[in-house]
């Protein structure tokens, strides 16, 4: 009896350790960056039908997590090289570098595949085609363009490398971030490119100079039509002025003559002159008086009221 005792005893001390010790053992764990596969310790099989997230699992002790990262991966692309496309058919591209960083991340409900397919080397083949669709794609852009437009540049990026990505066998990851660093040029292309823009410069300005030296050209003419235009409207006021000034004139000496024949016509009719000879005698006294008052006669006149009883008759002796 004590021996069944101690039998029963031993066993049930077994079956304790062996739980203290199996039990923690049968619990396997998965942190949030993680996605895990049930792996057996002893064949080394993996279950790939069912993907676990973050948390605490019972597997039992045969049994551990193979583990895939679930959080952002991360790549960085440095000195790149790349081919650009030529600006005409008749053009080549040149050759220069690029800096890319971009990160992907693994869809989970497809991790089973992922490891069924790719296995632990995904990442080298996710990253190679990321590169072969990089180089495609940059052979399609000019060189001007990653200059004058790198938005686009870094959008046609990444939506080759996500194409490239989904193409059978395809991949089973998401492109997260895509961003286009700093440009390398080689200094014979940096320099040929400055020397185009200093010509491009001078070509504005000589253009510029061009374009000044037309509308000072311009200017002049203008400001010579507008100085004819005005010489033309004086003399046309001196003109008018001189025509209404004449007409004035005119008009004024006909008032005056008008005025002189209507005075002697009523002096002549007041002095009832009406005789021939003393029309003619007082016509040729206004006529000596008129010339007193040109500057270029010498004339005097000088007028005596005589009488008859004044006058020295003689008489033949």
């Amino acid at each position: 009896m004590d021996g069944r005792c101690k039998c029963i005893l031993g066993v049930l001390v077994v079956g304790i350790l062996l739980t203290i010790i199996l039990v923690p053992l049968s619990f396997s764990y998965v942190e949030y960056y993680e996605y895990g596969l049930a792996q057996r310790k002893t064949t080394g099989s993996v279950d790939t039908s069912r993907v676990y997230a973050k948390g605490r699992y019972a597997l039992g002790p045969d049994y551990k997590f193979l583990k895939y990262q679930a959080d952002a991966h991360v790549e960085t692309l440095r000195s790149f090289s790349v081919f650009s496309s030529g600006d005409s058919n008749s053009s080549i591209g040149l050759d220069f570098k690029l800096d890319i960083d971009f990160t992907y991340l693994l869809k989970k409900d497809e991790i089973g595949v992922v490891h069924q397919e790719l296995a632990r080397s995904y990442q080298g083949i996710i990253l190679s085609r990321a590169k072969d669709a990089i180089k495609n794609e940059a052979a399609r852009v000019t060189f001007l363009q990653y200059f004058q437009n790198r938005s686009l540049v870094e959008t046609r990026f990444r939506d080759a490398v996500q194409r490239r990505w989904e193409i059978n066998p395809s991949l089973h990851a998401t492109l997260d971030q895509f961003h286009l660093g700093r440009i390398q040029i080689p200094e014979s292309v940096a320099g040929k490119q400055l020397e185009a823009k200093i010509q491009n410069e001078r070509n504005d300005q000589e253009a510029f100079l061009q374009e000044a030296a037309i509308e000072r050209e311009m200017t002049a003419v203008l400001v010579n039509s507008i100085d004819l235009e005005t010489q033309k409207v004086l003399r046309t006021a001196f003109a008018q002025a001189s025509l209404i000034q004449s007409r004035a004139t005119s008009q004024a000496r006909q008032l005056i003559a008008d005025a002189q024949t209507d005075g002697i016509q009523q002096l002549v009719a007041a002095t009832e002159i009406d005789g021939q000879e003393q029309l003619t005698a007082f016509t040729y006294i206004r006529t000596l008086q008129n010339r007193r008052g040109d500057s270029n006669n010498n004339t005097t006149v000088e007028i005596n009221y005589l009488t008859p009883e004044n006058i020295v008759k003689t008489r033949a002796v």
